[in-house]
């Protein structure tokens, strides 16, 4: 069968999807990825075949330096927001409407251009991932079915509903232009955050295994041998560069600082031109850019991030015990399920940013890492659960079955009619 996979204009958004694709490749199906073309390199890189179909959405131009910086500092949100929205208070309820209307208006960039190849190609199954609702409509106007791909989040965001739990006229309406039935949620939910670190509830999801792919890349020869002393990695994300940030006031240097403090051999695992921004790094300091993650982590004993679903993900299948520095609504339910795991720490950007200096604060929440094994064990526990879930190869066969069993229902009312 033909297979469509779409994502995001933002590699972060692909590479959770790229094991899949492999998968449904070297099982037969013919595979392409469609998205714009400020990321067919990224995607040609994959080995697979990169489709450019759509505008070009410019996520940076849709809020200005101070707007990004608010959304990357909030304060505390409440725990398990997702499952209690009526404990957000009216700006934070304003933050999930604008991040949905960005999210709308990539959809409507990506839509023409990907409903038009869509149409040309004819796939029998549309996968996109959690947010790229452009995917969503292509498989309705095609009548196909669609598989959803999380991307590491610890639950379903559900920005296509507004917080009253009704689909969004935006989307509504994208839908229609194209003559499409309204179908806003998926066929079938593809999560690879392991059960026991995702909040309970809500949308059924089918677990498939976290195999890391965070970009081609060389085995350095530092990595071959054991590290001589205990090593923590830094690593702040690629978005983070991408929209500006990463730099004087965005705390990478005082994490840097915190860790640069400590007995252990600090890696700080950048994207390409993040270095520029910081300022002196402490003695020892090993600088790497473009490092695929899934080569470095399993060789630290622990890791820094943001909270993103790539770094977490790739970090609890290494099983390498996180502290998450979370910066915004997402990624602190990320850092609250891995420290209620035990596998972590979290501490919020917002609140560090207001303390009169914040390296103490992150140095003790790195040394407990390093010092306290149970934080080790934990992380251990986690990374086996991620290795018992069904593998790629393995949900490939769950969306043969559900192409198989959309056809036969289109064949027995083609028959009734």
């Amino acid at each position: 069968m033909r297979i469509l996979f779409t994502a995001w204009a933002w590699p972060s958004h692909v590479f959770p999807m790229v094991p899949l694709a492999w998968a449904c490749q070297a099982a037969g199906h013919e595979v392409r990825v469609a998205s714009t073309a400020s990321i067919e390199a990224a995607v040609a890189h994959t080995g697979l075949t990169s489709v450019v179909a759509g505008a070009e959405p410019d996520l940076p131009a849709m809020s200005t330096k101070g707007a990004l910086t608010s959304w990357h500092t909030q304060g505390r949100w409440p725990s398990e927001w997702t499952r209690h929205f009526d404990l957000l208070d009216p700006g934070q309820r304003g933050v999930l409407d604008a991040l949905a209307g960005k999210e709308i208006a990539m959809a409507e960039a990506m839509a023409d251009g990907l409903v038009a190849f869509a149409r040309v190609w004819r796939p029998d199954l549309v996968v996109h991932d959690a947010v790229s609702y452009a995917g969503a409509v292509a498989a309705s106007a095609l009548g196909v079915p669609s598989a959803s791909h999380m991307w590491g989040s610890v639950d379903v965001m559900h920005n296509e509903r507004t917080l009253e739990g009704e689909p969004r006229a935006e989307l509504l309406r994208l839908f229609d232009r194209f003559g499409a039935a309204p179908r806003v949620d998926p066929d079938v939910w593809l999560d690879p955050c392991p059960p026991r670190l995702r909040i309970a509830g809500g949308a059924d999801r089918q677990s498939i295994r976290y195999v890391p792919y965070n970009g081609p890349g060389a085995l350095p020869d530092w990595l071959i041998d054991p590290a001589p002393r205990r090593r923590v990695c830094v690593t702040w994300g690629v978005t983070t560069g991408r929209i500006g940030l990463g730099g004087p006031g965005d705390l990478l240097d005082e994490v840097v600082e915190a860790v640069g403090g400590l007995d252990a051999e600090l890696v700080l695992a950048l994207a390409p031109g993040q270095a520029e921004r910081l300022g002196a790094l402490p003695e020892g300091t090993r600088v790497v850019e473009g490092l695929p993650l899934n080569l470095l982590l399993p060789s630290c004993d622990a890791v820094v991030h943001q909270g993103g679903g790539g770094t977490s993900m790739t970090s609890t299948a290494a099983g390498v015990p996180q502290l998450v520095v979370s910066p915004r609504p997402e990624q602190m339910l990320t850092g609250d399920r891995l420290a209620t795991t035990g596998a972590g720490r979290h501490l919020v950007r917002g609140e560090l940013l207001r303390e009169s200096d914040p390296v103490p604060v992150v140095r003790e929440a790195v040394r407990a890492l390093l010092d306290d094994p149970s934080y080790r064990t934990h992380a251990t526990q986690l990374r086996d659960e991620v290795a018992s879930m069904p593998s790629p190869a393995d949900v490939v066969g769950v969306l043969e079955r559900l192409v198989a069993e959309r056809a036969g229902a289109t064949r027995e009312a083609a028959v009734a009619r």
